[in-house]
């Protein structure tokens, strides 16, 4: 499925028209056409993408995919179904950068647990 295919679709689940969902959206009717005809010659900024994930209340992340503007080392996140799932459940608890640097923390915590061989805490360790 294109972006395109995939934003009619979201579009006409909500019975919106395509002037109701750019006036939404604010972006032309027209521009918003082409993108459901996959008759542009870019894709659509990131910000249009929010905007219309928003709007269709959609999944941004598959809008972003679909559209090619994930970055390469967050690709192989969003195709791994376990990993997509775990960013969506730290974004919706994480609201603040102190969350995301104490989740951090604790991974590399874990990790250091990991490395340990087993039945010894890196609290036993000298």
């Amino acid at each position: 499925m294109t972006l395109g295919e995939k934003i009619r679709q979201l579009r006409k689940q909500k019975k919106l028209t395509q002037r109701q969902l750019a006036e939404m959206v604010q972006i032309d009717f027209t521009y918003l056409s082409k993108i459901e005809n996959d008759r542009l010659d870019y894709t659509p900024s990131v910000k249009t993408l929010h905007q219309l994930a928003k709007a269709l209340d959609a999944d941004e992340l598959e809008l972003l995919d679909l559209a090619q503007k994930v970055p390469d080392p967050l690709a192989g996140i969003l195709a791994d179904k376990h990993g997509l799932q775990f960013f969506r459940k730290a974004s919706e608890i994480i609201k603040e950068p102190e969350g995301w640097e104490r989740l951090t923390q604790e991974l590399k915590r874990l990790q250091k647990g990991s490395d340990q061989p087993h039945g010894k805490s890196s609290k036993n360790v000298k």
